[in-house]
């Protein structure tokens, strides 16, 4: 399975909290680079940030969630 960076977060939260919307939503995703960011969090744009990954046959299912998500959150 090819991995893919959906998206790159500041902070570890961020993206569990993504990462469980998607698997709420059956998307299988997986969280690095949090060690780094959580230990050296003002490094954490150089370091890469913490990336969210899903497998490349699911990027574009994600992807919508992941659209779907923001727009639920711009409507409360």
């Amino acid at each position: 399975m090819e991995l893919v960076t959906l998206k790159v977060f500041n902070t570890e939260p961020e993206a569990q909290m993504i990462k469980a919307f998607l698997e709420a939503n059956n998307v299988e995703c997986f969280v690095f680079g949090n060690v780094l960011a959580n230990t050296y969090n003002v490094f954490n744009l150089t370091s890469g940030g913490v990336q969210l990954k899903v497998a490349e046959e699911n990027l574009e299912v994600a992807k919508q969630l992941l659209e779907d998500f923001y727009k639920q959150d711009d409507n409360e």
